[in-house]
């Protein structure tokens, strides 16, 4: 008895220590298939184990207890891990700059210095062409018009005909001022007459002198209609006032006209004129006596053109002169109202020129690039004529300045460069 009482006590105290030394386990996988409702409870490892044991010894083991709480400890120790290494992450990328401030920025210098090939801005000659839109007109044009009311009589023209200045064009009619000038001067014979006569019975004291006034008034008022008389009697034959080409007729015979009808237009054509207009700054440029070239639409040749004078004053509105040319043209292939093309051809013996390529052109600026000590400078300029290859600098430049001519589409204000030889940049 006392034997057996000691067995189990030796089996219940190996089934505590096997008890405490297995319970805190948890194995999730075979604790689910075990508890899982409707399936077959299959001990996990170290349940097994130890119920093999107490079978062995005979006596039966009390229900292994299944703890969770290790399971919850590693998901908040996987949380600790992770919040660790993100703030180690942060940490790191804040001060590994700082700790390699010379090497990284000696490194992304000369990484960043872009190769580029310069030319040296010296004063040259340079020949361009400029180019302005003008409109031909004839050296003198006019409407003409009749000054007077009445019939036309005579028509002595056709379209089109060339006419000299003096040569009679049309005819109005003109009885009644042919009457009226007969009358008058009929009138006006007698009155001179009779003026004479009193004048000399003046001289002798027969008359007295304001007979003699009256009457000399009366002469010099008939003198006065029949001049008028004779005026309105030239004004009703219409006469070509210069050399010229006569345009399209508007009238026709034994039309009644009134003061002011428009019957046809005469333009001078063997020299024409062309205005046209350019900015302020090429004014100086642009003299009396500078020849030009100009360009019709339909006409495959060019015409000789020379300048006759600027108008001293600028348009406000558009700060641009106006310059007047003279065209030859004797040889009639220009007509009045032609859209005319001008080019001036414009050398200088002291431009400061650059290529094409070295010129930047933004919404706001036009700008080049230097190299100065070794840096990209950026300078906003103002440009002049152009040619195909070439721009004129007119101001922000100077003499002697390096300009970036290729390679500058990876330049930046204030960037270190390399300056290559020439022919070395692809």
């Amino acid at each position: 008895m006392v034997a057996a009482r000691a067995a189990d006590r030796a089996v219940a105290a190996d089934s505590a220590g096997i008890q405490g030394a297995f319970s805190p386990i948890d194995c999730a996988d075979t604790i689910a298939t075990q508890h899982s409702p409707g399936t077959v409870r299959t001990p996990c490892g170290p349940c097994s184990s130890l119920r093999s044991l107490a079978y062995n010894r005979g006596r039966p083991l009390p229900p292994v207890a299944h703890s969770r709480r290790p399971r919850i400890q590693d998901k908040a120790n996987m949380k600790k891990l992770l919040l660790t290494a993100v703030a180690l992450s942060v940490l790191g990328a804040l001060l590994l700059p700082r700790l390699l401030p010379q090497q990284t920025g000696s490194e992304s210098a000369q990484r960043s210095a872009p190769a580029v090939r310069t030319q040296r801005l010296e004063p040259q000659a340079f020949e361009s062409r400029l180019v302005f839109n003008g409109t031909l007109r004839a050296e003198q044009s006019l409407t003409i018009h009749s000054e007077l009311t009445g019939k036309v009589a005579a028509i002595h023209f056709r379209d089109g005909q060339d006419v000299a200045a003096g040569e009679l064009l049309l005819e109005i009619e003109d009885d009644e001022l042919q009457a009226e000038l007969r009358s008058i001067s009929e009138q006006l014979d007698f009155a001179s007459t009779n003026a004479e006569r009193l004048q000399n019975l003046f001289t002798r004291g027969s008359v007295t002198a304001n007979e003699r006034d009256d009457a000399v008034s009366q002469r010099d008022v008939l003198r006065a209609e029949a001049a008028r008389l004779q005026a309105r009697l030239d004004k009703s034959r219409i006469r070509a006032p210069f050399d010229g080409t006569l345009g399209l007729r508007h009238v026709s015979l034994g039309e009644l006209i009134e003061a002011n009808t428009p019957i046809t237009t005469l333009h001078s054509l063997d020299r024409l004129q062309v205005d046209f207009s350019v900015p302020e700054r090429y004014g100086s440029r642009i003299t009396p006596g500078m020849r030009l070239a100009l360009g019709v639409a339909g006409q495959q040749r060019e015409f000789a053109a020379v300048v006759r004078a600027v108008d001293p004053q600028v348009e406000l509105s558009t700060r641009t002169l106006i310059v007047r040319a003279d065209v030859d043209n004797r040889e009639r292939h220009l007509m009045p109202g032609n859209y005319a093309r001008v080019e001036m051809v414009n050398r200088q013996e002291d431009a400061l020129v650059v290529p094409s390529i070295a010129v930047l052109q933004s919404l706001d600026a036009i700008s080049v690039f230097t190299v100065e000590d070794g840096k990209a400078v950026r300078h906003e300029v103002e440009t002049g004529q152009r040619t195909r290859n070439s721009i004129e600098i007119l101001r922000g430049l100077e003499a002697g300045a390096e300009v970036i001519t290729s390679g500058i589409q990876n330049v930046r204000e204030g960037q270190p460069v390399e300056v290559q030889p020439r022919g070395t940049l692809s």
